[in-house]
């Protein structure tokens, strides 16, 4: 016995209103408690801390580890020792590759950092001194009738003893007793994280095929062969997007530390290592890291000499556009598909919430995202056999 008899038409008008108020009423709600949503994430993250960061370091491992094993499957036959063996040869050359970038960069790239860095600290009362000499110089060139030496807050702070609070700042973070055990604990939680995140990585390197075999059964047995194949298709578009972008990023941080570094010392620009270094670091981050960087390089030298600072800049500019139009697009392999606005406004977003990693992959992550709606948004067009422009909208005929 039916009790209301409501007809299929006016299910059909109320349906639609159903679904859209509660929807509105579940994203109210996650709005409201996004702070605790956010807590349990992260919370729930961190009981797979160690397998997480395992993925990541596998993740960037298997770039150069894939070009190694495509050359020994080109060069040697499937009879071949070398060729059975390309799995652990390739992880094994991988290591050492990684092994020689680290030695390099403790014997020669951090100690010439450091003597920079010391070369600042020690004579940081000159250099202060020398910044608002320089300043002075270009009020006098300008005809400007301003002197910064009139003003007594920065005499004051020129002549304070910098030597003195440095060494002091030191001394205090050294002899301090609970200084020393807190970042000794520090070091050893962080070690044992990177540690045993690093063995985590060689076993998914050594195995991939069947873990990715593995995953994909159960997102298959979850839900199903449609929305199934959805999803391989995103995650292969996903991964191809960054992995494209992280080898070209890690290729062109090491071609812009040789361009720069080298062109530095031709030119005769102070502080070459530790400039460079800035430079190809900061260049992870789109956009807004050439700009800080080209500004650190130029208030850095700016303590030696004025006009060197301003050619630096006239110079770090001829070089981006040498890196922008010839050197990036060959490397990254040309844009990632994400219009301008988007660069911006995901550099803003993931670094809010993931802070300087979120910069870092904001790029690649918000191209898939941006992908993912066009291709939503096109297919519910299509369905509803819509063509829209940008001034015009036509029901196109069934």
């Amino acid at each position: 016995m039916k009790i209301f008899n409501i007809d299929e038409e006016l299910k059909q008008k109320v349906k639609p209103g159903i679904i859209i108020s509660g929807f509105t009423v579940f994203l109210i709600y996650i709005l409201f408690n996004i702070g605790n949503i956010f807590q349990m994430i992260s919370q729930f993250v961190g009981l797979f801390e160690y397998l997480l960061f395992g993925i990541v370091i596998a993740y960037v491992l298997n770039q150069p580890m894939k070009i190694i094993e495509e050359c020994i499957v080109k060069k040697f036959q499937p009879e071949s020792f070398i060729y059975r063996k390309k799995r652990g040869l390739s992880i094994f050359i991988t290591l050492i590759l990684l092994v020689c970038l680290m030695i390099t960069l403790a014997s020669i790239i951090i100690p010439n950092i450091i003597e920079s860095l010391i070369t600042l600290i020690s004579n940081i009362s000159n250099i202060i001194s020398s910044i608002f000499n320089n300043i002075d110089k270009i009020f006098m060139y300008f005809n400007i009738d301003f002197r910064t030496n009139d003003i007594t807050s920065i005499n004051e702070l020129i002549n304070m003893p910098w030597q003195n609070i440095v060494k002091g700042l030191l001394d205090f973070l050294t002899k301090n007793a609970d200084g020393i055990m807190a970042n000794a604990t520090n070091f050893l939680s962080t070690f044992g994280v990177v540690f045993t995140s690093f063995i985590f990585s060689l076993y998914l390197l050594g195995n991939k095929e069947k873990f990715l075999r593995q995953f994909r059964k159960l997102i298959g047995a979850i839900f199903g062969y449609k929305i199934t194949r959805v999803i391989f298709h995103y995650a292969h578009k996903t991964n191809i997007v960054f992995s494209s972008f992280i080898t070209g990023q890690l290729v062109e941080a090491a071609i812009l530390w040789i361009l720069y570094y080298s062109t530095m010392l031709l030119f005769g620009f102070p502080y070459p290592e530790l400039i460079a270094t800035v430079i190809s670091i900061f260049s992870f981050v789109p956009f807004f890291g050439p700009i800080a960087a080209m500004f650190v390089g130029a208030f850095l030298i700016l303590s030696e000499n004025v006009f060197q600072a301003f050619w630096f800049m006239v110079y770090f500019q001829i070089l981006s556009q040498i890196e922008d139009n010839f050197i990036y697009p060959r490397v990254v392999g040309g844009t990632v598909g994400l219009p301008g606005i988007w660069v911006l406004l995901s550099i803003f977003i993931f670094g809010d919430l993931f802070g300087i990693f979120g910069t870092i992959i904001a790029v690649p992550s918000a191209a898939c995202i941006y992908s993912l709606i066009s291709e939503l948004v096109n297919l519910v067009l299509r369905k509803r056999k819509l063509k829209i422009t940008e001034t015009t909208i036509k029901q196109l005929s069934k």
